[in-house]
């Protein structure tokens, strides 16, 4: 298990929450998965080129606006 605490840009928020309001919670995962995929594993785009990111078996997913 991997527990991720990551700060995302504003962009990345306001497509989760419009996804959750609209009630696309599998559409979430993949801008989660995406976003996470740029600003953790690649690190904003300096390491990782090419690395396909796919959320799976996620327990949950907490994300808020701080």
């Amino acid at each position: 298990m991997r527990w991720i605490t990551q700060y995302l840009p504003g962009e990345v928020a306001r497509e989760l929450f419009a996804a959750r309001n609209a009630g696309a919670g599998e559409q979430q995962l993949v801008i989660l998965a995406r976003a996470l995929g740029h600003a953790y594993f690649r690190d904003g785009g300096r390491r990782g080129h090419g690395l396909h990111i796919a959320f799976t078996d996620v327990e949950f997913a907490v994300f808020s606006i701080g």
